[in-house]
């Protein structure tokens, strides 16, 4: 709306207290003046912004990780192992575990093949390729961008950063926008890395990786805006290049793209509320088929009590994880019923460690589209079920459902924030020092996503106006200091919750800071330097 590019980031990742960020601004006089997010030791921030650019990321989920199944001289105690008919030395280490007072808890040897290390499973023995383990230019990298001028900058800047994969959001103070998938990107040599390879032939080693030209980019489109959201960085339909397969389904995409594209003059508090935008592209898309399906069925005299009163009470709801809705409840219960009737032919035990894995709710709304397919049949029964009767019985579950842990719809016990909530626990576990049970508005595809547990969420929210001078509003869940006594130790958490921000203090010089908000100030001198 101002005429600013403008860049919005809200990174989500596991919750904790201390917060997995410290909040800095470093400047060194003609070097560096940045603001932003590090994490604790490192040296400069991983997401923040300098006078000219502002930027942030995401996982993008590409498959970066192989495993080779290996051949050993002696799978306890080896030395070798066996590559086109070879022998190769294993390189070796000992690692030794120390608790309190460096007391030797345990030692242990671990191997390593040319890939990278072997890992017991079961009875095979596995190595792993993994680029995380390939030491490379990260900390350059991202030491480079406190002094990135521009988009452009930005971007050759970031080249060599190898690991972990993300995608790079930028903007600049001329108004250039840009996403990029960057990271280095194994190339397969069987097109896909699906399975585990032979690891007896050298013909299993990756040849290389992606150059450069072949990342996923977009940079300043016409639409005037771009989104991430971990979702698949690649249309398959015009590059159906490997990059990987298990990709987060793509609803909260869909929500940002459906905001942004409404409105040409977003502002700086349209923006932040984004952040904590109650629409759901998810429910937007399931909740009709439900709706519909229990229509057909009154139609035709085959609706249970239940789900005649589980439809009316989805009818009534407006789609929006609000902390007051009731509904969003239900809708959830019958999502998990969804999933476990449509898939039961793959919920078996895998060796006594769990279920199998199930297809996404991206799967399951590819599905909704084709009414008879046998997916749709539940095989405990005589009957040939198809949609319209697994999406009514799993109706009818989750209400009942609902009314067996909640009570009736209009007692108030269906209130989300009663029943979704943060929590964050301490990093070493310490029960007194989490802060747990905290309201939030989101939940599963919202753009503020509540996982199950409460665990995982944004841990950085951040906007950034790339005015004339930069201004910035900034929020995480925690506070600056690791002291549970320190007034300073979960300080920022209520307004976390909120949706709200703080401004940044961005000043040029140390004088231009408002002298009340200075606590202390230390000195750090060279040793022996006076």
């Amino acid at each position: 709306a101002a005429g600013y590019a403008l860049l919005s980031g809200d990174p989500h990742l596991g919750l904790s207290l201390p917060s997995t960020w410290y909040e800095v601004h470093l400047v060194a006089e003609g070097e560096f003046d940045v603001y932003g997010v590090i994490f604790p030791s490192a040296p400069m921030p991983a997401i923040g912004f300098n006078r000219d650019v502002a930027w942030s990321f995401t996982n993008t989920g590409a498959d970066v990780i192989d495993y080779y199944a290996e051949e050993l001289d002696d799978p306890e105690h080896p030395t070798r192992y066996r590559v086109d008919g070879v022998w190769r030395a294993l390189e070796s280490r000992v690692e030794e575990y120390r608790g309190r007072g460096g007391k030797l808890l345990e030692i242990d040897t671990l191997y390593f093949t040319h890939r990278g290390p072997i890992i017991n499973e079961g009875d095979q023995r596995l190595s792993m390729r993994w680029t995380v383990l390939e030491s490379r230019s990260e900390s350059a990298a991202l030491a480079g961008l406190a002094r990135a001028v521009s988009v452009e900058d930005w971007l050759k800047i970031m080249e060599p950063f190898a690991a972990p994969a993300q995608n790079g959001v930028v903007a600049d103070r001329a108004g250039s926008i840009a996403i990029r998938s960057t990271g280095f990107f194994p190339l397969q040599p069987e097109g896909t890395g699906l399975r585990i390879r032979d690891g007896m032939t050298s013909a299993s080693d990756w040849p290389g990786f992606w150059p450069l030209e072949r990342y996923p980019l977009a940079l300043s489109p016409a639409q005037g805006y771009l989104a991430s959201a971990n979702q698949q960085p690649i249309d398959p339909e015009e590059n159906p290049e490997y990059l990987g397969a298990d990709w987060v389904s793509p609803w909260r995409a869909i929500r940002i793209n459906q905001l942004l594209a409404a409105d040409s003059a977003v502002t700086v508090d349209d923006m932040r509320r984004f952040q904590t935008d109650p629409g759901n592209a998810r429910a937007d898309h399931f909740v009709p088929y439900f709706i519909e399906a229990a229509e057909r069925a009154r139609k035709e005299g085959s609706l249970s009590q239940a789900a005649i009163e589980a439809s009316h009470l989805l009818a009534e709801w407006d789609r929006r994880y609000t902390k007051k809705n009731e509904r969003a409840v239900l809708f959830e219960y019958a999502m998990t019923e969804l999933s476990r009737r449509t898939w039961d032919e793959l919920r078996v035990e895998l060796d006594g460690v769990g279920a199998s894995p199930i297809p996404s709710s991206a799967m399951l709304a590819e599905l909704l589209t084709q009414p008879n397919n046998t997916w749709w049949d539940d095989r405990g029964t005589d009957e040939v079920e198809d949609r319209d009767a697994i999406l009514m019985a799993s109706l009818s579950a989750a209400y009942e459902r609902a009314i067996a842990e909640h009570g009736e719809p209009m007692n108030g016990g269906w209130r989300w924030d009663r029943i979704r909530h943060a929590n964050i626990n301490h990093i070493l576990g310490l029960e007194p020092l989490a802060l747990l049970s905290i309201p939030v508005q989101g939940g599963p595809g919202n753009l503020n996503p509540s996982s199950g547990r409460g665990t995982h969420g944004a841990s950085w929210r951040m906007v950034v106006e790339l005015g004339a001078e930069v201004r910035a509003w900034t929020i995480y869940p925690g506070g600056q200091s690791g002291n549970p006594v320190s007034a300073l130790y979960a300080d920022r958490i209520e307004k976390w919750s909120n949706g709200e921000l703080d401004a940044a203090l961005f000043p040029r010089r140390p004088a231009d800071l408002d002298p009340s908000r200075v606590l202390s100030t230390f000195t750090f001198m060279p040793e022996g330097g006076g």
